[in-house]
């Protein structure tokens, strides 16, 4: 049997459910109210989900039903007017059996590991079943089709180190190749490896990563500041206006049921995890502008804690302290103030609600089955069991983490790697690079000027000798004429820089000016002597 795709929402006085049921055939549909339980068979399909409050069937209940988008609509009254059912979006736990109190057998499943063998608990509760039916024993309505996944086979291990949701597993990754399971897990041999030793592993190996160029790189020429500057989701979002897509529900309707027997210090842990694994998914979420890539599951795998180094905490301030740590030493932007940004995020998103964190957590869940490393194993590890248990926890919960977040302040000196220190330094370096800059500019600026000024002097030169030598020409003409004539005066003026402002040569009442010359005279300032004898050929013949 397939379980429909449903959603409810509710009125003072009445429930509607909407279930998408597109292949089913109308005439044989059976539905069925009593109190708390409501059940809907049609085949192929079969629903069964416990309410929070009563509803019955009577003259004011309605249903309808669309054959072109296959869609019922049912409208059911509620025993109590004005009564307010709670947590109608938690797929999850509205398709969850009602308890069968026996006295022979326990009426709860009590989770000692989340995800146990066929042999273990879940299979001592289906042999009970079939003990009760073969035994012709009266079950009523107690009757019910189980609506949820066949469990993993995981094998518990009483005496290995612990990990996954809520630190209940142990021995799962035992068969899997070292080799393979490395590019997800930084953890070395994890089913060997104390729990106590974990964290100081992982500060090693973080030590060990850390590159202080790249964080000075980004600290005084950031790359990143359109992905501060970048308005996410959760920054515009209203409370009221979040709701499970149809990928969120079809996913929310196949989990399995489980309830949690958890202590106090077991809640607590797992509240921290929840911070650390939603730091992890807001800065994918900013740094790619709200776009996921192919990067988003090796981000969010790397920056979480949780996730990489199946590490519990025992403190907020250690949970940041770790985010803070693993953002500087792995993605491309290593910022303190996208990080500061990023744990802003995580406050907008605890606010908002626990809907909305499972809406943040359906997303992780995709993006790890997606994924071409083996990531789907972290969904069986913890974030199945976080979508489950987070539609079961109650607002108030939320609430106090909310309040613990919003008190955090993140230090510098905290961090453990003299980021105050080694940002002094970088100041220092910087400071000497926009010097020494500067004086190569100034120095290449210099060179130019010097550069334009030796062309302009060379120029210069090559004129000044251009003008003697047609000083000495003109000379030689006048020696020249001065044998064949009675009286020949040649006179030339010069300016103070030495340049030729006017030649006279007298020769039998003749006179020549040195504006007279045709211009090519000037056009080579490189002329040779040859040249010159020839243009004094031509002009003793004009004179």
């Amino acid at each position: 049997m397939l379980t429909p795709r449903f959603k409810l929402t509710q009125t003072d006085t009445e429930v509607v459910i909407v279930i998408h049921a597109l292949y089913t055939n109308v005439k044989d549909t059976e539905i069925y109210v009593d109190g708390t339980d409501f059940r809907f068979y049609s085949t192929p399909y079969f629903l069964r989900l416990k309410l929070p409050g009563e509803i019955e069937e009577n003259d004011s209940s309605s249903g309808s039903y669309d054959c072109d988008t296959g869609i019922f609509t049912l409208k059911l009254s509620k025993v109590n007017k004005g009564e307010y059912f709670e947590n109608l979006d938690m797929v999850t736990t509205l398709l969850e059996p009602p308890k069968k109190h026996s006295k022979s057998f326990p009426s709860i499943e009590v989770i000692g590991n989340p995800s146990t063998s066929s042999a273990g608990i879940d299979g001592n509760l289906q042999d009970i079943a079939d003990i009760d039916m073969s035994s012709g024993a009266d079950l009523g309505n107690d009757w019910f089709i189980s609506q949820k996944q066949p469990l993993e086979n995981i094998t518990l291990l009483a005496n290995s180190p612990k990990y996954g949701f809520a630190n209940k597993i142990s021995g799962a990754l035992i068969a899997f190749e070292p080799v393979w399971i490395k590019d997800i897990i930084d953890l070395p041999a994890p089913d060997t490896t104390p729990e106590v030793e974990r964290k100081t592993l992982r500060q090693l190996r973080e030590n060990k990563d850390f590159n202080e160029e790249h964080y000075l790189a980004d600290f005084f020429e950031p790359e990143c500041d359109k992905h501060i500057a970048y308005v996410a989701e959760w920054d515009k979002l209203q409370e009221d206006q979040i709701a499970f897509n149809e990928v969120e529900v079809d996913l929310l309707k196949e989990l399995p049921n489980k309830e949690y027997l958890l202590e106090v210090e077991d809640i607590q842990k797992l509240c921290l995890n929840l911070v650390d694994i939603l730091y992890a998914s807001c800065y994918n979420h900013r740094t790619t502008l709200g776009e996921n890539t192919v990067e988003s599951g090796w981000t969010i795998n790397k920056l979480s804690s949780t996730l990489c180094w199946f590490q519990d905490f025992t403190s907020i301030d250690e949970v940041i302290t770790a985010c803070f740590r693993r953002s500087f030493c792995y993605p491309l932007h290593r910022n303190w103030n996208l990080s500061v940004k990023v744990l802003e995020d995580v406050q907008k998103v605890v606010k908002l609600g626990k809907k909305y964190i499972i809406k943040r957590f359906c997303e992780i869940h995709n993006i790890f089955n997606t994924s071409y490393e083996p990531r789907y194993i972290l969904n069986q590890l913890y974030i199945k069991d976080f979508l489950i248990w987070l539609q079961q926890c109650s607002e108030s919960l939320i609430e106090s983490l909310q309040t613990t977040l919003n008190n955090v302040s993140p230090d510098k000196t905290n961090i453990g790697f003299d980021l105050v220190g080694l940002e002094s330094i970088g100041y220092d370096i910087h400071g000497k690079l926009v010097i020494a800059n500067m004086i190569h500019q100034t120095t290449d600026e210099l060179d130019g000027l010097v550069l334009e000024d030796t062309e302009e002097e060379k120029s210069k030169n090559m004129y000044h000798a251009k003008q003697r030598q047609l000083i000495k020409h003109l000379c030689r003409l006048s020696s020249s004429s001065s044998s064949s004539t009675d009286s020949t005066d040649t006179d030339y003026e010069t300016d103070s820089g030495n340049n030729l402002t006017r030649i006279t040569t007298s020769s039998s009442g003749s006179t020549s000016s040195a504006s007279d010359l045709d211009s090519d005279d000037f056009s080579n300032p490189e002329s040779n002597d040859s040249s010159d004898s020839e243009s004094g050929n031509v002009n003793e013949s004009q004179l």
